[in-house]
């Protein structure tokens, strides 16, 4: 019976949670800026009009992206390493179908470190260059 629930619970029913808690998280955070909003115009504030359209600024410096992957590069790996490794010592079912993930998740966390630390050289007089301004 855990050789067909563990891969349901881990391919299905676990990203459609993640994606649930995740689009809930910004519903909360819309409606509160909403409500903050209405507040403001009752009061009679000036308001940007940016803010009421939620237009914000996706820029973001090189060292923040670089992070970003130096971030997702080691959470890839280390989940890659632990359904091959969960497989290989034949831990619940994982030995069924663990290598399945484990592979492609360590290859996409190799490929991100790979490129954090060739950012980290190619980049770097953009950010002394950022880090000057």
């Amino acid at each position: 019976m855990e050789n067909i629930i563990i891969p349901i619970f881990v391919s299905c029913i676990m990203p459609v949670m993640i994606v649930f808690f995740i689009a809930q998280a910004a519903t909360k955070k819309s409606e509160q800026k909403m409500n903050v909003m209405i507040k403001a115009i009752e009061n009679g504030a000036d308001i940007d009009p940016n803010t009421i359209l939620a237009v914000k600024s996706k820029v973001t410096s090189v060292k923040e992206r670089l992070v970003n992957r130096l971030c997702g590069g080691i959470i890839l790996t280390i989940m890659g390493l632990m359904f091959i490794l969960a497989a290989a010592f034949d831990l619940a079912s994982f030995s069924d179908w663990g290598y399945y993930p484990g592979f492609p998740l360590l290859a996409a966390g190799i490929g991100l470190l790979v490129s954090f630390f060739y950012g980290m050289k190619f980049l770097k007089p953009q950010i002394e260059a950022e880090e000057r301004k």
